[in-house]
């Protein structure tokens, strides 16, 4: 028997493998849930125990956390001490007492989330019941178990609630509905669509579409919004903040809201920020972001956006403000000048004028083909193209020139596809591997020549640091270690929900940002995956 069971998990495990079939009813205080058949467990899932990648236990399935969206919340469970909100991504628990977020439950050993209908609540214990069509299961979320429910009818002692009870008992909220749901910022509301009533206090928890949780006093008709995870279903693009990270949207489908994403290392504390013009950041897919002097700014498909960290609207730069291309690839931000690297060339202007209502952007001199990558050292930026790399010569950044080695390296006038430096080292992506620049010896090499680049795909993100480099690509992410060349992989699919969008180290973390949401992984002791 896995140890940490307890004597009633004992017998959900034996129960489910008896294979019995029946109709299955939850009788909660307030409503009773639609019955659901109950059968076997499904493929792959070995004595109604759904396999988690991490052994059972909080604080190890902390060591790596699937970070999806957050704002759409289709059903809400409420016990004594834990809300239980489900996504179509995750199963989302707070704990009420500590108020803290666990971390999230995900897809798993046959477990989907997309497939729960509804939420009912063990008095005894304070687990969960995830009802879906085909069946149920239950959750503890302290020892970290999902386990699929034994069949037959459901224990009578579990507590269910809808969002049409919490209306039959607080009339007044559905007629505030849309206020409750109101955000502070850019003013948009949005539909409730799933509710619960803690059974300990007169408290009811809403989830939204667009809007996430809501901790909701029924008798003033006052809401908290709770927040956990992104506003959008995938990331395009990640950068490091003082405390944590922003994480800039990516929209695979259509969203009830697109917003840019700020949460803690310890993602705890989450917020998420509108364009407050109401124009959703023209609907775009974002594909760089940096921070400076209190505004992010956001290269998309559509443009450049500078988004202010206090108030007010986001203020697109287009082809009209002088972009070569509205397609922006990447940015940098270096002693009030942003560079803006588009499809179509390179382009720059001086942050303090920024702000200026007829400001325009200045084109740099460059070949008109796409600028991928930006990165800068001391007072030389690194401008990587399709065309191959340039430089541009401190003092001079209107004039770029190939670095001297070109002529005798013909692979930097190769595609490249992102730089990333730390220490005295620079790494440039190209199409078949990385190349290595000394800051100190000024000598090129190839590094890591046992390294199988090409199990990531094109290489479109990289990061390092003092011990270690991390390439990311369509297929997954190598972390490597600088000092003996050693990789390990993350792959897409199994590891990682979608393709890589952008890496961002910061100690014992590691962010990896993908078209799928974000996973922050714990770093072992030599800095790589464990």
């Amino acid at each position: 028997m896995v140890s940490g069971l307890s004597a009633r998990a004992a017998r959900v495990v034996r129960a489910g493998r008896a294979g019995l079939n029946a109709a299955c009813v939850v009788l909660g205080a307030a409503c009773v849930v639609p019955s659901v058949s109950c059968g076997p467990p499904p493929p792959g899932v070995a004595g109604g125990i759904a396999p988690r990648r991490a052994l059972a236990g909080s604080i190890l399935r902390d060591d790596r956390v699937i970070i999806g969206r957050g704002s759409v919340i289709r059903a809400v469970g409420v016990a004594r001490r834990f809300v239980y909100a489900v996504t179509s991504d995750a199963v989302l628990v707070y704990d009420r007492d500590r108020r803290a977020w666990l971390p999230p439950f995900t897809r798993d050993g046959g477990f989907d989330p997309s497939l729960i209908r509804a939420v009912a609540v063990d008095p005894d214990d304070d687990s969960a019941w995830l009802i879906t069509a085909m069946g149920a299961w239950t959750l503890q979320p302290l020892t970290a178990f999902v386990t699929r429910a034994p069949a037959g009818p459901l224990p009578a002692r579990l507590r269910a609630s809808t969002l049409e009870s919490v209306y039959r008992e607080f009339p007044s909220l559905e007629a505030f509905g849309r206020l409750l749901s109101r955000d502070d910022r850019s003013l948009q509301s949005y539909p409730v669509i799933s509710g619960a009533r803690a059974p300990d206090r007169t408290e009811v928890w809403l989830g939204t579409a667009g809007g996430g949780l809501l901790q909701v006093d029924p008798l003033f008709n006052r809401a908290e919004p709770i927040v956990y995870g992104l506003a959008v279903s995938g990331a395009g693009a990640i950068a490091r903040a003082a405390d944590g990270v922003w994480i800039a949207p990516a929209s695979r489908v259509a969203e009830p809201r697109l917003a840019i994403t700020f949460t803690t290392s310890d993602l705890q504390r989450w917020r998420w920020i509108d364009d407050a013009s109401r124009r959703e950041f023209g609907g775009a897919r974002a594909t760089a972001l940096v921070t400076g002097e209190g505004v992010l700014w956001m290269g998309t498909t559509r443009g450049l956006f500078r988004v202010p960290l206090d108030a007010g609207g986001a203020r697109a730069f287009t082809t009209i403000n002088g972009l070569p291309s509205e397609i922006v690839l990447s940015l940098l931000y270096r002693r009030e000048r942003l560079w803006i690297g588009t499809a179509s060339g390179l382009a720059q202007f001086h942050i303090d004028s920024a702000d200026g209502g007829r400001q325009s952007v200045a084109l740099v001199p460059a070949p008109r083909v796409p600028v991928r990558a930006l990165f800068a050292t001391g007072d030389t930026t690194w401008i990587g193209t399709d065309a191959g790399l340039f430089l541009a010569a401190p003092g001079d950044t209107d004039r770029l020139v190939p670095p001297a080695a070109a002529s005798t390296q013909p692979r930097l006038r190769q595609s490249v596809r992102a730089i990333a430096g730390a220490d005295s080292a620079v790494f440039v992506a190209l199409a078949d591997g990385v190349l290595a620049f000394s800051v100190r010896s000024g000598g090129w090499r190839e590094p890591f020549a046992a390294v199988p680049w090409r199990t990531v795909g094109d290489i479109d993100a990289l990061a390092a640091d003092a011990r270690t480099l991390w390439a990311g690509g369509p297929l997954g992410v190598l972390a490597i270690d600088r000092a003996t060349g050693g990789s390990r992989i993350l792959r897409t699919g199994s590891d990682l929900p979608d393709a890589v969008t952008g890496i961002v180290l910061d100690g014992p973390w590691a962010w990896i940002a993908t078209l799928g949401g974000v996973v922050r992984v714990r770093r072992s002791s030599d800095g790589l995956v464990p």
